[in-house]
């Protein structure tokens, strides 16, 4: 397959994914064909802005395109699996936990296109710097989704489906939990009238300090420390919040057991 290129591309969503995806490949000068969409109104809006056709209809999806890219929810992907009949043509999913076997009943030729960001609405990201994971079941395909991978991210890593999945996980607790984390944290605050802000600079440094050295190395606080007056101290201010209480007191737990454990953090 040398020299073959991936030329028109189908989207199969139009959530927050596949916007992102739809809105890079544009920029980057990839022909996205048609969006499909269960939801006209966003299917829509997607096309247009990306210069697509759009349908809600599988029966009318276009059929001669070169790759067609399943941005949607995983229980989705295991539906649409069961309607689409794509014959030899490559189809990938984008999910961080779902096999690329699921893929097989739609067609020989199957992938993955995995981006390791989160993505919200209404706030712009660059590819250039977001870690793109590909998975495929045949050299050729790997890559041809290899290439187009290139040209959106400087950051392409091959990735088969058992590491996708630790990946995905450790994003989770990276990214999920740590976001949490600071609802819960703006949440206590604004009970006392204090802008959350003010632990922006403390943010910062913390994902600053991801690139000196050994992470847990630099775990600081009261649980490291082992200073149980302040642990007390913040136990008693979460007495009438009991699930953060509960939340507070295993991450405690943990961080203690592992200096118990290791001798240091």
């Amino acid at each position: 397959m040398q020299g073959a290129q991936i030329h028109e591309i189908v989207i199969i969503g139009a959530g927050r994914l596949a916007t992102h995806l739809g809105v890079a490949f544009y920029k980057h000068g990839l022909n996205v064909v048609q969006v499909y969409n269960r939801t006209p109104e966003r299917g829509i809006r997607l096309a247009e802005k990306i210069g697509a056709a759009f349908t809600d209809k599988i029966r009318e999806i276009e059929s001669t395109a070169d790759l067609y890219i399943l941005a949607v929810s995983d229980s989705t992907i295991e539906e649409l699996a069961h309607k689409l009949q794509l014959d030899n043509k490559l189809v990938v999913h984008t999910s961080g936990t779902v096999e690329i076997d699921i893929l097989a009943p739609i067609s020989k030729n199957t992938g993955v296109f995995y981006p390791v960001q989160t993505f919200t609405n209404n706030r712009r990201v660059d590819f250039r710097g977001i870690p793109l994971c590909i998975e495929a079941n045949s050299a050729a395909s790997e890559e041809l989704l290899t290439e187009l991978a290139k040209k959106l991210s400087q950051h392409v890593y091959s990735l088969a489906s058992d590491k996708r999945r630790l990946l995905h996980l450790g994003a989770v607790f990276a990214s999920n939990f740590t976001n949490f984390m600071y609802a819960v944290s703006e949440e206590l605050l604004l009970s006392g009238e204090i802008p959350f802000n003010l632990l922006e600079p403390l943010i910062i440094q913390t994902v600053r300090n991801i690139n000196h050295g050994n992470l847990i190395q630099s775990q600081t606080g009261p649980a490291v420390r082992g200073d149980m007056k302040v642990l007390e101290t913040h136990r008693a201010l979460l007495s009438g919040h009991p699930d953060y209480l509960e939340i507070y007191n295993l991450i405690t737990q943990n961080i203690i057991k592992h200096k118990s454990l290791h001798g240091k953090l």
